[in-house]
């Protein structure tokens, strides 16, 4: 991928909002978390920047779109202050670690994949019961979400794994949690860290613990062994000190927007609201939730004869409306689902967008 730079911002953000039919109606005062997959903070050298900067809450940051190869973390999870129009952003990833599917082949048909949509956090612990890791203050998925699961093979040695839109597609809960990446600062690569100094090298460490959740790079203070220090290299112990130790500390529910970085890119560079752009997903309310639920409402399915929706109108996009998005689009798109719709799935179904 050629590089792409695009600013985010609040005014970004609000017409990512506005494109993807999701109201920030009684949330003005509120911390609001977004994700955005397959980005990094920008820089001529990608490999030679130094994050810690953009963990600071300013009027926009430069960012740039990357491919994500399921290794290294190369997304971002973000917070922003709409009362004070100002975002900061995190190293991150957002969708699954291959080396731990490898080392954990016993538990592949755990991993998934969080699609994109607007989802509920709430403030607790991490991992939910006390076996197994040390629990850390984290935020606990408190929503249904969309989520893909995908199988996992090997093709020419090398471990492949796909959430395409012909990978498996649901509804559901997977505990997909926001919390630290687990990485290790006793490792051989981050072991020269002393006091501020920074290391590129453990932040992209091609090792974090996710099976699905969404994972900030670092680990809790308590975390780091004697002689290590805590410092700049750590975004999730920054991340998390603002969640529950300082600008939120009385905010205990948290709304959490994730979004490929192709659709904040073109927010980013739109004039105006476009067609082509406009989405709605889950957690998308309004008019244009309504078109759809009406539409599903009366398009039946060719193999049952059942209208593929039979829920309320209601504009309220949540688990009834995602299950018959779903089943009409792999009815009427080859096989595939998106758990989203678009220009193309407004079209099919007669309904203007």
């Amino acid at each position: 991928m050629s590089a792409q730079t695009f600013r985010i911002s609040d005014a970004v953000l609000r017409r990512a909002f506005e494109f993807n039919n999701i109201s920030l109606e009684n949330r003005e005062d509120e911390m609001i978390l977004f994700g955005i997959r397959g980005a990094l903070p920008a820089a001529p050298n990608e490999s030679l920047l130094d994050y810690s900067g953009h963990m600071q809450f300013e009027e926009s940051h430069l960012l740039q779109r990357v491919n994500i190869n399921y290794y290294y973390p190369r997304c971002l999870i973000g917070q922003w202050l709409p009362s004070q129009r100002k975002v900061a952003v995190f190293l991150s990833s957002t969708v699954p670690n291959l080396k731990l599917v490898e080392r954990n082949r016993k538990r592949m048909h755990q991993f998934n994949c969080m699609q994109p949509g607007f989802y509920d956090y709430i403030k607790g612990q991490h991992p939910r019961s006390s076996s197994g890791f040390q629990q850390h203050r984290a935020l606990r998925l408190n929503s249904s979400i969309t989520l893909r699961r995908a199988n996992y093979t090997m093709s020419a040695g090398q471990p492949v794994i796909n959430y395409g839109a012909s990978a498996a597609i649901s509804i559901g809960n997977p505990g997909d949690n926001i919390h630290c990446a687990r990485n290790n600062p006793s490792t051989t690569r981050v072991r020269s860290i002393r006091g501020n100094s920074y290391s590129t090298s453990f932040c992209l460490s091609d090792y974090y613990s996710s099976y699905g959740c969404q994972v900030i790079t670092g680990c809790p203070p308590q975390y780091i062994p004697s002689g290590q220090s805590n410092g700049n290299w750590n975004a999730w112990d920054k991340f998390i000190s603002n969640v529950y130790d300082d600008i939120a500390e009385n905010q205990n529910t948290f709304k959490y927007l994730l979004l490929n970085s192709i659709d904040v890119y073109n927010a980013a560079k739109a004039n105006a609201s476009e067609s082509s752009l406009i989405k709605v997903r889950y957690g998308s309310t309004g008019s244009m939730v309504e078109r759809l639920q009406r539409g599903l409402a009366a398009t039946r399915s060719a193999s049952t004869g059942n209208p593929y929706y039979s829920g309320s109108i209601d504009g309220d996009f949540g688990r009834g409306t995602g299950q018959a998005l779903i089943k009409f689009q792999k009815d009427n798109f080859n096989g595939n689902a998106y758990g989203c719709a678009g220009e193309n799935t407004f079209r099919s179904l007669g309904v203007p967008i």
